[in-house]
């Protein structure tokens, strides 16, 4: 909670404050968070790649899923096992592997050079 505490302290409020719209500063944060997602990502691989942050971004359309449910199902807990299962069963699984094989492609590309 640190990370979400010192992001809505110094990013979310100042964006709101110079008049940007409730969504459009939690999108700037969503957008920081997706970028830092990726640099956490991508200097252990040494390779920048798109995945996490990508992956950070298609949770903004779940967000809007889960709200519409939510909406139509009032008390249900729906959003919330949509969100697990794209979450955990489809997202994070797929992210890892796509990782895995972008640093199996660059490896055997670097043992073939040498």
């Amino acid at each position: 909670m640190p990370v979400h505490y010192w992001l809505v302290r110094h990013v979310y409020f100042p964006c709101y404050r110079l008049g940007m719209s409730k969504n459009a500063s939690t999108f700037v944060v969503f957008l920081l968070s997706a970028v830092l997602h990726e640099v956490l990502v991508s200097v252990p691989f040494h390779m920048v790649r798109s995945w996490s942050f990508l992956g950070m971004l298609g949770q903004l359309p779940l967000v809007a899923i889960t709200k519409y449910f939510d909406k139509i199902w009032p008390g249900s807990s729906i959003g919330n096992v949509i969100f697990w299962i794209v979450f955990c069963v489809v997202g994070q699984p797929s992210a890892v592997l796509m990782y895995t094989i972008d640093y199996w492609k660059a490896s055997r590309l670097e043992t073939c050079d040498a």
